[in-house]
């Protein structure tokens, strides 16, 4: 073993981890540089692949404890945000799931056996 992994802290599950007086026991959220575009492209295709529209993915903007989303609002401004939500949603689409349950089998429905 390398002496740089004889100081590394032993792994715990932060649920079974010791509570201290001065952890907040929530969230943190902060800023950091990147591309504010990119930002918004991936936020958007993840949650339209979810299903969600561009009217719940701007309620989410509106937010400000979902501080991501607040950025790229106060980056771009309300209209600027809509415009380009939309516009990647156009790009993506949003997947939608339909699901149909029945206890009855198709007659042309046919067994596939794999060799062992």
């Amino acid at each position: 073993m390398s002496e740089a992994t004889n100081n590394l802290a032993p792994k715990t599950h932060p649920a079974t981890r010791e509570i201290l007086p001065d952890d907040p026991m929530e969230m943190q959220a902060f800023e950091v540089s990147g591309d504010p575009n990119l930002m918004l492209q991936l936020l958007v295709e993840e949650y339209a692949r979810i299903g969600w529209g561009a009217d719940g993915i701007l309620q989410l903007a509106r937010d400000p404890n979902y501080l991501a989303f607040q950025g790229l609002l106060n980056c771009f401004g309300e209209e600027e945000l809509a415009r380009r939500v939309r516009e990647a949603i156009e790009r993506c689409g949003i997947i939608r799931v339909h699901q149909v349950e029945t206890d009855t089998l198709h007659k042309d429905l046919v067994q596939l056996e794999l060799p062992n």
